[in-house]
This record gives C-alpha cells, structure tokens and sequence, in this order.
C-alpha cells in the first residue's frame, strides 16, 4: 500500500492554487510584515509559507527555523517543516515534526493527518488510526481522513470498512485518483473482478503508467474472463517493469554523481552523470547535473549540449532553462534567446532567484532598464542575501541617474558587505562615490 503524500492528505482543491504573481504579493506582504515586526513568529513564519509555496524550500526552512527561535509552540511552523521533511521522504523525521505540531495545537487538523500519514508509512497503524479518528472528530467530512482511516482497516484485513471508507472519501474528492486506486485493491482482495476492472481503467487513463496498475488491471481482466486485454496489460506491466528498474537504477547513479559534485570531484560526477544516462536516456535532470558540471570544467559545447537536451527534454525544468540561458548568455552571446530562456525559467518556478539576477543583468546589457530593475527587485524579494542582486541593482540605479544616489549607494554597500569581492565590478566613477 501506498499513500501518496501530496493527494488527499494535504493539498488543498485545485480552484485554491494562486498564480505567480498572487504568491509573489503574498511574499512581499509578508517580507513587509516582518520587516515591520521582526520579532514576530508568526512574521517569519509568514515569509518561510511563501516561500514554499514558490519552490524555495531552503530558504523556507530558515524562516521556520527563525519563527520557532522566537516561539516553539509555533503549530504551524512545525507543520511546515514536517511537509518539507515529507516532501524528500524521510518519513520519521517528519513524524517527529508533526508531533510537535499536534503536540503545541491538538485541534491543528493538518498536522494530524501528517503525522497519521506518516505513522502509516512507518508501520504504526494503531497510532495512525488514533491520530484519524482524532481529525474526524474536528472534521468528519474531510476527505483524506477517511482515505486514511480505509488504509489502515485495509491493512487490518477489514475490507468491508475499507471500501465504505475509500468510497466516502472517493465522493468527498473525486478528483483524487488514490482513493479509487485502493478502493479496486479491495475489490481485487474480494475477487470482484468487474468492478476492480472498472475502476482500475480509469486509474490508468488518469495517472503516469505503472507496472503495479497495470498488473492490477490485468488480474481483474483475466479473473473477469477477457483474457486478450489481460495479456496486453501484463506485457504493458513487463514493459513498464523493466524502464522502471532502469530509472532507479539511473536516479541512484544521478544520485551519486550529485555527491560527488558536492565533494568537487567533477570528473568523477560527469562519468556518474553518464551511466546515468546510459540506463534513463530520457533522464531530464541528469542532463541539466551534467550539463552544470561540464560549464564548471570548462567544456563549454559540451555543458551547452547537455542543457540544450534538458530543456528538450522537458521544457518545464527551471534550472536547465536558467543553466542554458547562461550557455546561451556567456558562450554563444546570443542576448535575445538567453533571455527566452531566463523568462522560461520563471514561468516554471516564480521563486527561483537566481533566474530573476540573469534576466535582470541581460537586459541591462540590452539598456531596457525599467523591466531589468523589477527583476533585480524580485530577486531580492525572494532573496534578499544574494550580493550579485543588489550589487546589480545599485549598479543600475547609479547608471540611470548619471550617479550614485542614496538609494544606489545602499544597494551598492549591501552587496559588498554580503561579497567583498563584487568590489571589482563597480566602475571607479561610482566606486569613489561609496566613500
């Protein structure tokens, strides 16, 4: 069994997502906010749930981290840091974090479900179904409770219970595909092959191919009698099976080759980084880490080749967007199309940064300095530390008005005090104006 971390558990229905310029107002509130009230927890805890909500987990974390400094019975940002800590699979780390949620706010309903999510994955059923009963008793209508509470009777062997309670939580949100996915895993167990069939069609036609639904969907076929569509399911299974064990053996070379690149062993990463590729051609990260580590070793075709089929390969990945619009930048000085590709990188990941200091830069260079200076300003919106931002901003403001004015100066001096070595890219007309 499987539940699924990000379905019903927590994520809120679709029609509550915000755009990007929605999630950028809520940081900058909230960066207002602290600003104003900088002792506040619940202030940092403001910035670091933007921040997550805009793929900066890092940063998100540190701002939990600042919230729960100033107050430890802080429920949400224990929650919060929980979700994180799920989001990269260490299941009991998250436990923990969740138990501290519950533990400052027993009525905090998602940190219940989190940490009954997390008791499921780690083998303490007993425990989860206490922690579900607990969040159906503040809320019996919600929908990942009662997917919960099925996985756990399901686990129990009481099958009857875990289909009503799949089925509730299947009507409450149709939308979560989990919910019928195990509502046909009880109907396989009764041997109700026509409805298991049924339902494990849609499953299929609605998610990612898997060799687990397919082999489901085939059993239920041939225990239903159509023994041609069960045979064409269980080659899909073989199939799936087999890229399936290509890809983990691919991510656990990628994997690798991430250490090794941490550890500055670059040729050492770049032959990881192949294997990996060797295993999972199609594999869109590795091409983006190898690409990456190629620019750092100066084989510039090469890390431009293996940006260029990241981005290829799926065009929604920020990074390779970013990586090949600074091949594109620095390596062919093709301006007009390094520039396409850092508006790419932001459509995919509002929050990424250093995205938002490349465009600025570029279109600097390209004197479109009004569009360049809310770049530079959003970048330091999202993060505020990066010295090459506001060495940039103050660079530009000094540009446009023929010298350094005190807003400039104190962009300029901020940079410096965060890099000291960005001194050498401050022309001495505005350098002898910092004095």
């Amino acid at each position: 069994m499987s539940a699924g971390f990000s379905g019903a558990w927590h994520l809120a229905p679709s029609g509550n997502e915000k755009n990007a310029s929605q999630m950028l107002a809520q940081l900058r509130s909230a960066r207002l906010e602290l600003a104003a009230h900088p002792q506040s927890a619940d202030a940092h805890l403001s910035v670091g749930v933007a921040l997550q909500a805009l793929g900066e987990t890092d940063a998100a974390s540190n701002a939990f981290d600042e919230a729960l400094s100033l107050d430890a019975k802080l429920p949400g940002a224990w929650y919060q840091k929980g979700l994180l800590s799920a989001d990269k699979e260490r299941w009991s780390e998250a436990k923990e974090l969740f138990k501290r949620s519950v533990a400052s706010s027993a009525n905090f309903l998602p940190a219940r479900l989190g940490l009954a999510e997390m008791l499921i994955r780690t083998g303490d059923f007993d425990g989860a179904a206490r922690e579900i009963k607990a969040a159906l008793r503040l809320d019996p209508n919600n929908a990942g409770a009662h997917y919960g509470l099925g996985l756990v009777c399901l686990q129990n062997g009481a099958l009857d219970d875990a289909a009503a309670e799949f089925r509730t939580a299947r009507d409450l949100r149709p939308e979560y595909v989990d919910s019928q996915q195990h509502l046909a895993d009880v109907y396989l167990l009764q041997h109700k092959w026509h409805e298991a069939a049924a339902l494990l069609k849609q499953v299929v036609a609605a998610r990612p191919p898997s060799a687990e639904a397919a082999t489901a969907l085939g059993t239920a076929l041939e225990n239903g009698g159509d023994r041609r569509a069960s045979q064409e399911q269980f080659a899909r299974a073989r199939q799936l099976l087999r890229d399936e064990t290509n890809w983990l053996r691919a991510k656990g070379e990628s994997n690798f080759g991430v250490a090794l690149r941490n550890e500055n062993k670059l040729p050492e990463a770049v032959a990881a980084f192949r294997r990996a590729l060797e295993e999972a051609p199609a594999f869109c990260e590795a091409h983006d880490d190898l690409g990456a580590v190629l620019w750092l070793l100066q084989d510039y075709a090469a890390g431009a080749a293996e940006s260029e089929a990241a981005v290829h390969c799926d065009p929604s990945l920020a990074s390779a967007r970013n990586n090949l619009g600074v091949a594109l930048l620095y390596y062919k000085q093709d301006r007009d199309h390094a520039i396409e590709q850092f508006r790419a990188a932001i459509a995919a990941k509002p929050g990424f940064a250093l995205a938002h200091v490349n465009l600025a830069k570029t279109l600097a260079s390209e004197q479109q300095f009004g569009e360049a200076e809310s770049e530079f300003r959003q970048a330091l919106l999202l993060a505020p530390e990066i010295a090459a931002a506001h060495v940039g901003l103050g660079l530009l403001l000094a540009t446009r008005a023929g010298k350094v004015s005190a807003e400039a100066k104190a962009e300029l001096n901020e940079g410096l005090r965060l890099d000291g070595a960005l001194k050498t890219a401050i022309p001495r007309q505005f350098a002898a104006q910092l004095n």
